[in-house]
């Protein structure tokens, strides 16, 4: 009896604390952009596992290119009344090494309260004949955001 007891604390000391739902996925600069202008704020509503619900706001902004690398800016602003933990993830692929790579930076957002993420993908360049604007060789890297919600 003893034993069982200990197994059933041991998983419920295990079950995760948090809910998350997945808000945003595969999000990218508009292809026929411009360098610094960042896209229209979108709004989405977010459904957690116990069916209660939240309001985040996005936008993104190809900001800068310096070598062979491209700046990128994320903005996320918690429009719910309850606290969230958000997380911010980029992929990219790097035409230097041949592979695909991705940051990820995790963020704490009271209500009404915003975060900035700055990103960079490396090894972006257009190929050979194609537009050699920077905008041209920082799109030809696929970057893309996805963005992850949280709650306690």
């Amino acid at each position: 009896m003893k034993r069982i007891f200990q197994c059933a604390l041991a998983l419920a000391l295990l079950a995760p604390l948090t809910t998350l739902a997945q808000v945003v996925t595969d999000q990218r600069p508009p292809a026929d952009g411009t360098m610094g202008t960042f896209t229209e704020w979108k709004s989405v509503d977010v459904e957690f596992d116990d069916n209660t619900k939240a309001t985040i706001e996005y936008r993104m902004a190809l900001v800068d290119r310096k070598g062979i690398g491209c700046h990128y800016e994320v903005h996320v602003k918690n429009t719910s009344d309850q606290k969230l933990d958000i997380k911010i993830k980029s992929s990219y692929y790097d035409k230097l090494v041949k592979g695909n790579f991705g940051e990820e930076i995790t963020e704490s957002l009271k209500p009404g309260k915003e975060v900035a993420a700055k990103l960079i993908a490396q090894g972006c360049r257009a190929e050979k004949g194609a537009d050699l604007s920077d905008f041209a060789a920082c799109m030809a890297c696929e970057f893309g955001v996805n963005i992850h919600v949280y709650r306690d």
